[in-house]
């Protein structure tokens, strides 16, 4: 990707390795699914387990997924060995890999010699069509999931991890414990490493983006103090062009709705956005007419990211805007 060509062209000689906004939230019930072909969206409604799947059978993590020749789903531990299917982006074809490998090795051979492994429903269905008389029980397919979180709140699912060992069921109990922030080795490629995050690092930034999406749940007040403190401030929405920004960083949060920057004054009988602007653009799912001094408003994370009434105590994550 020219992204990660830019990191590692661009690197000095006294730096070996830099830190980039990546980084794990320990425990297994923070895993996430993901497709391994960047800009495919994960949809769980789309998939179709087997019976009692995914599992982590005998208690191990089971982080990739395989299709069988019924188009149902099974985790397995990515260290296992199966042939796997590549999707070729140019001609738009699959192609079945009569060679066993771990998931891994199966996605790193796929991005060298097609695009990457097959992702998404569509694909999915296609290759199990295609493949069915396949001897082959078991395919691996570009469905993982991991712990790892961007730092800006997105969603992209692109990982450059240097090899099998920076798995999550790889590493060991300790490792766990201490490596949980990514940094891209500037001489290697790119290739992406986990590492302690107390560790001093040159590190990058990037400042395309106007709003950062915060996946901790505080009450109103708290938002704003912490988008103070950590950024400009509480997010201020004045037009369509920025709603659609703001909805597609809700699309990634953890709770059903986000604190937006607008809150109703009992002694002005207004609502008014944190940043003074007035209230032009509107988004309202209901009535603005209140009578309890405690409401501020939130945006729903999914459907038609409506605004809604809450109570300011109540826990939301929220998105504070960068300037």
């Amino acid at each position: 990707m020219k992204y990660m060509e830019t990191l590692y062209t661009d690197s000095t000689e006294n730096q070996a390795n830099a830190w980039i906004g990546l980084y794990s939230i320990s425990g297994k019930e923070n895993r996430r699914w993901h497709w391994s072909l960047p800009g495919v969206e994960f949809n769980a409604e789309e998939m179709k387990w087997r019976a009692g799947e995914p599992n982590d059978a005998g208690g191990h993590l089971e982080n990739c997924a395989v299709i069988d020749s019924s188009s149902q789903l099974m985790d397995f531990g990515c260290s296992n060995d199966f042939t796997f299917i590549c999707y070729n982006e140019q001609n738009t074809s699959l192609n079945f890999i009569d060679n066993k490998k771990k998931w891994r090795e199966a996605q790193s051979y796929c991005r060298e010699h097609h695009t990457d492994l097959a992702s998404g429903a569509e694909q999915l269905n296609e290759a199990v069509s295609k493949f069915k008389s396949s001897d082959e029980p078991l395919l691996w397919i570009g469905l993982f999931r991991d712990t790892w979180r961007w730092s800006d709140g997105s969603n992209y699912s692109y990982r450059h991890w240097r090899d099998v060992g920076e798995l999550p069921e790889e590493l060991s109990e300790s490792d766990r414990g201490t490596r949980k922030c990514a940094m891209t080795e500037l001489k290697k490629e790119g290739k992406w490493k986990a590492d302690d995050c107390n560790t001093r690092k040159p590190f990058f930034c990037y400042g395309d983006e106007k709003f950062i999406l915060i996946n901790e749940s505080k009450n109103w007040d708290e938002a704003v103090k912490y988008c103070r403190e950590h950024h400009r401030d509480l997010v201020s929405i004045t037009s369509l062009e920025q709603q659609e920004l703001v909805q597609e960083k809700a699309k990634n949060a953890n709770t059903s709705h986000i604190w937006l920057g607008l809150r109703y004054s009992c002694a002005l009988d207004l609502w008014f956005w944190v940043n003074d602007q007035l209230v032009c653009y509107k988004n309202w799912a209901n009535e603005t007419d209140t009578g309890d001094c405690n409401l501020a408003v939130a945006m729903e994370t999914g459907g038609e990211h409506k605004w809604f009434k809450k109570n300011d105590t109540e826990m939301f994550n929220f998105i504070c805007s960068l300037s």
